[in-house]
């Protein structure tokens, strides 16, 4: 299982060197604004803004990465070596979907604190800069209205977030595998298994959002994330054992 890890994460090394070279640049830009030219605030607002898309724009990236190198394993001679391993689809999948995880844990936590260093950064300098601090009170707002803007509440955000998005990509998976390996050759393929993406992506919000009253915002956001986890959980096991029985590479 670890060598089929290793190999997951030589996989997609790459795209996270270039997330990882991007924020570099980004978060340069701000530095040198904040310390340089503390009065051109609204360079600062966008550099903030960059940083912010990137955070989550690159964090999509990373599990979008991992459907398609799923889906070039099953479909093209780039995956002909890996099932010819001594492994079964259950730790070729694992592997698969753990290196994912592992990945999305590390990029969450790493946006979270760099966010956090840069809030205190810019407001140890500056104060509160009411725009951007607006932008970012609606966008969470936007998410949940009840989520308050202290670190507690946006670790558990991310949490839940990251989890929902771990699930999302586990329910891709199981929709491409069934592509795959049941409907391939058939009328519609595509359009049938992004149809059942989305009615199992629909279950997933519906079962999470069962969980809304009695507790607090932040325990409620650690429910659904829990959810979120059995959830990917289930999908994989599904989509294992559809691999394993009827998939032929």
């Amino acid at each position: 299982m670890s060598k089929l890890l290793k190999y997951e994460i030589r996989k997609t090394w790459a795209l996270k060197l270039i997330i990882l070279g991007v924020t570099a640049v980004a978060e340069l830009a701000f530095l040198i604004t904040l310390f340089l030219d503390q009065k051109n605030h609204g360079f600062i607002g966008l550099s903030c803004m960059l940083l912010f898309f990137i955070a989550m724009g690159g964090t999509i990236l990373i599990g979008v990465q991992s459907v398609l190198t799923l889906h070039r394993d099953m479909n093209t001679k780039q995956g002909y070596m890996l099932y010819m391993t001594p492994r079964n689809s259950f730790q070729i999948l694992g592997a698969k979907l753990l290196e994912n995880g592992l990945s999305l844990a590390l990029a969450g936590g790493f946006f979270f604190l760099l966010g956090l260093l840069d809030v205190t950064l810019l407001f140890s300098k500056l104060g509160t800069l009411e725009e951007l601090w607006q932008f970012f009170q609606d966008f969470v707002r936007m998410i949940n209205d009840q989520i308050q803007l202290n670190a507690r509440s946006i670790l558990c955000l991310v949490v839940e977030m990251l989890a929902s998005w771990l699930a999302t990509v586990s329910i891709a998976f199981l929709a491409d595998i069934v592509s795959s390996a049941l409907l391939n050759g058939k009328r519609m393929n595509g359009f049938l298994a992004f149809l059942f993406f989305i009615l199992l992506t629909i279950l997933l919000g519906w079962i999470q959002n069962q969980f809304r009253t009695g507790m607090s915002i932040e325990a409620i956001l650690l429910v659904r994330a829990g959810i979120a986890l059995l959830y990917s959980a289930v999908m994989y096991v599904v989509s294992a054992w559809v691999m394993d029985r009827y998939l032929s590479v």
